[in-house]
């Protein structure tokens, strides 16, 4: 079986004999891409002008090698890549993705991702720590059932977009809050779940003080925040948690349950209600950063 290196070669060279006549004109690309918590091998499809297509999705090359272990089949492989680019080029009209960003600037919103794991990627973005996060930006370029299409803001972007990281900070935390309402869930005396209502990035409530206040007056007191993932955090009141009960139980989570680029923090925080601030209460070290110690 070819290795991964051939494979990815392979892909490039053929993949527009299964894509429609529309697209022979188009480039392909291989490029690896931050992502959170990760880098991937993508490979992108695309027009010389980029104005004649609305979205041009990322092939993750790693995936596909994966199915062609599985299948031992290229063409089938093939066959699916070109399914999935014309599936997501046509899935977003050119009128929802207006490529000019600058008349974006009501759908900049903010997500948060773990500092330690997502160093690289910081260097090159706009961003805001807290604590052991930190907070990066998007704009929203189209929004459907199946999904969104967004675009990271870099430093170059933020440039383009005429503004400083105070000002995207703030737009962001408006349109957030005003695009992904918080939600809190009571699952119980002992556990509350807190997301937004499209349970997207839900773990940016906790960004919130108007949202965190009203989950401390249904706690009623002082309560541990365990990030269990960025789609959602979970609250458990201080009097009934115990701290290395909670550390464990998210330890395996992130482990057994987490996939590894929706994994948030390693660590859980306390929030002080008379104050009304966040600290980190209690960390544990993946197996992967106690190998390096």
């Amino acid at each position: 079986m070819m290795n991964y290196e051939l494979f990815k070669k392979v892909i490039a060279e053929r993949i527009k004999e299964f894509l429609p006549p529309g697209f022979m004109n188009y480039r392909v690309e291989i490029s690896t891409v931050r992502k959170i918590n990760q880098e991937k091998d993508t490979l992108i499809v695309r027009p010389e002008n980029t104005g004649d297509i609305a979205a041009m999705p990322n092939i993750y090359l790693d995936e596909m090698y994966s199915l062609f272990q599985e299948c031992e089949d290229l063409d089938r492989v093939l066959c699916k890549i070109a399914a999935m680019i014309i599936h997501y080029t046509a899935r977003f009209s050119t009128e929802e993705l207006d490529l000019d960003l600058s008349k974006r600037k009501d759908s900049i919103i903010m997500n948060l991702v773990n500092t330690q794991r997502n160093k690289e990627l910081l260097k090159t973005v706009p961003h805001r720590e807290v604590m052991d996060l930190s907070i990066i930006y998007r704009i929203i370029m189209g929004k459907q059932e199946q999904g969104m299409a967004t675009v990271l803001v870099n430093n170059t972007i933020m440039e383009e977009l005429g503004m400083d990281q105070e000002e995207l900070d703030r737009l962001a935390y408006v349109n957030t809050g005003r695009m992904f309402p918080v939600e809190i869930l009571k699952m119980s005396d002992m556990l509350y779940i807190m997301t937004n209502e499209s349970k997207l990035h839900g773990a940016t409530t906790m960004m919130y003080q108007e949202a965190v206040e009203v989950l401390a007056d249904k706690i009623g007191g002082d309560f541990y925040l365990i990030p269990s993932s960025i789609h959602e955090v979970m609250a458990v009141p201080k009097e009934k948690g115990n701290l290395k009960s909670l550390i464990r139980l998210l330890e395996e989570g992130n482990r057994v349950c987490t996939q590894d680029f929706e994994i948030l923090s390693n660590s859980i925080y306390q929030y002080d209600r008379s104050k009304g601030t966040f600290r980190l209460a209690a960390s544990y070290y993946p197996q992967d950063e106690r190998k390096g110690a």
